[in-house]
Parts: structure tokens; sequence; C-alpha cells
């Protein structure tokens, strides 16, 4: 692994409550003068790399590797689908990760990388979040599994000691159709699936840890909302951003009131937005490639401020095309 010195602190990525300030993490800065986490399915690796840069071996500030856990002849780490870092009061920041092949796991951004704690809920898990306050992990599945009979779902996972991830357990699954998108801005998480968009507060503590629902929007029956992740907007700390609907969206968390921004977008996995207002996405590649079939790209796709697309970034350098799922700035920022 090439790994550079890294600025791991919560002084000095200026961040207070958990990522309540991760806004600020990201200062002012020259186009692409951040950093991009992205889940890679063909060789199944997160990596890290500054945006700027060319995405080449020599330009990678981090990278994990999926094992492989072969049951009833399935690996269920395969297809990684979403990755994030969060900070944790025992090891610091941890890299959270989930496979649609079934296995979510939180990964020690140390020395070692090692797999601090891992978990099974299966129905193909496409988001996960860590509820620092609690010791708590949140788990977005999409579709049905083998113990719960719905069209997606959240799994609740709780510690009995809320610094040791190891002591976590399933203590709660909310059915939620089409479960795609999490995120936890210090106070509040946000859930977002097929035509429905919810709010919680987390009650409780250790094991009695759940979630409690706050507000909600649900689009109507007949309206093809088939909502796919969540991040956060660096250029207002009061919105979140979502893509559905063939568009990229912005939501007021106070009220959960969305503006269309980018209509016209259809087949984006991930969509984010630095606080110059540059922004970034992942389009799948039956969008971009007619004729091509596959919910991947193999190019993350740049855009300024003003929506005008720029540059472009893949694995070109590595020899083969990548097939990139998720991309989103970097909590964590390369020195």
């Amino acid at each position: 692994m090439n790994r550079r010195s890294l600025l791991k602190s919560a002084a000095a990525m200026a961040v207070g409550a958990p990522l309540l300030s991760v806004a600020n993490a990201t200062p002012a800065h020259a186009a692409g003068n951040y950093d991009v986490l992205l889940t890679e399915q063909l060789k199944n690796k997160v990596m890290l790399f500054r945006a700027i840069e060319s995405w080449e071996p020599k330009n990678l500030g981090w990278s994990w590797t999926a094992p492989t856990s072969v049951v009833n002849g399935e690996n269920t780490w395969r297809l990684l689908s979403d990755a994030r870092f969060r900070e944790t009061d025992r090891f610091g920041w941890v890299c959270l990760v989930t496979a649609s092949g079934g296995k979510v796991g939180m990964v020690d951004f140390g020395d070692d990388d090692a797999l601090l704690w891992s978990a099974t809920p299966y129905g193909n898990p496409h988001a996960i979040e860590y509820i620092r306050s609690h010791g708590v992990v949140v788990v977005a599945s999409s579709q049905k599994s083998a113990a719960v009979d719905y069209d997606g779902f959240l799994t609740i996972y709780a510690p009995t000691d809320a610094d040791d991830p190891g002591t976590l357990a399933a203590v709660d699954t909310i059915t939620y159709a089409g479960a795609h998108g999490l995120w936890w801005d210090g106070s509040h998480l946000f859930a977002l699936g097929a035509r429905t968009l919810a709010k919680y507060r987390v009650t409780g503590s250790l094991r009695t840890s759940r979630l409690e629902l706050v507000q909600k929007h649900v689009w109507s029956d007949t309206e093809p909302f088939w909502g796919h992740s969540l991040d956060m907007d660096f250029t207002d700390p009061g919105r979140l951003l979502l893509n559905g609907a063939g568009a990229v969206w912005t939501v007021d968390k106070a009220n959960l009131a969305l503006t269309n921004i980018r209509p016209g977008s259809y087949g984006v996995k991930s969509f984010s937005r630095a606080v110059d207002g540059e922004s970034f996405w992942v389009q799948a590649i039956d969008q971009t490639n007619p004729g091509e079939t596959g919910w991947w790209n193999e190019y993350v796709q740049f855009f300024d401020a003003a929506g005008k697309p720029t540059y472009r970034r893949g694995l070109d350098y590595y020899g083969y095309e990548g097939r990139i799922y998720r991309s989103r700035i970097a909590s964590v920022r390369l020195s």
C-alpha cells in the first residue's frame, strides 16, 4: 500500500461534534484540491485519491481490498458498494464498507488496516453509517434476505461497549423499500429508498439503542422515484444531496424540502459537491456508453460550479478499465 502522511486527528480536520463540522474540513480550494474515496468493483477495492491529480499508483493515498468470504458458493464480500470515513473514540478514523454480496464492515484506518468488525445482513447492502454518540452502526439493504421477506430494510447494530465495535450485534430491523442511502449529520440519521426519504433520531443506549422516526417525505406510487445515494452538500451544511427519478436534488435537513438542481441526470449512482460548487458523479455506463450494460462506470465525471463537464478520472494508469460504483469527498484529508 502506497500511504502518504494523513491528517487523522479531529483537531487537524477541524471536526467538532461527530461530522457536524466536516464541511469545514474541506477548505476553500483550487478546483479539485480535495480527496475522493471510491469503491471499485472489478478488483473489489476502496481507493483514495486527490481529485486534481492523475489517479495512478504513485498518487494512491490509501486502499483496502475486500477479503473473500464464501457462503453457499458465493463470495459475500463481492461488489463493494459503499465506503465512508467516520471517526471513533477508540480507534480514531475508520472506513465503513458495504458489499452487495451481503457483507458490511469497519476497517481500522491505521497501520494494519484490520477489519475491526463485520456482519452479514444480506439483502444487497448499499449504505452504512456510524452513530458515534451511541457506538451504533446502521446498514441499508435494498432487497429481501433469508431473514427479512421485504424488498429493503435497515439493520441496526448496537454494542454492549460503545467504544468496542467487537461488541456490536443486530438489535432491530426496519422494513424500508429499496433502502439505498444513509447519512448521519451528528444529530439525525437520514435514510433514502424507493419513494421514501426519512429522518430519524437515535434513542436509548447500548443494546437498547433504536431509531425513532422524526419526519418523512413520501413520493406517490405513480412517481417512479428510486432514491440511490445520500451525501453532504459542502456548499451548505443545512442541506444534503440525493439522486433519484433521473435527477439530482438538494434536501433541506430541517424540513426535508427538495430542490431539483440537475434534471435529466439518469443512472447516477452517487453525486458530491465541494465547498466551491465543483461537483462530480458516477453515472452508470449504460447511460454514457450506448450499447454497454452495467451499473458502474470506468470514470468519475467532474463539473465546474456552473455544472459544465470539466475533467474525468479513472484507473487508466493501472492498465485496466475500473468499475467504479460510488465516489464521495473523503472526510479524511491527505496532507
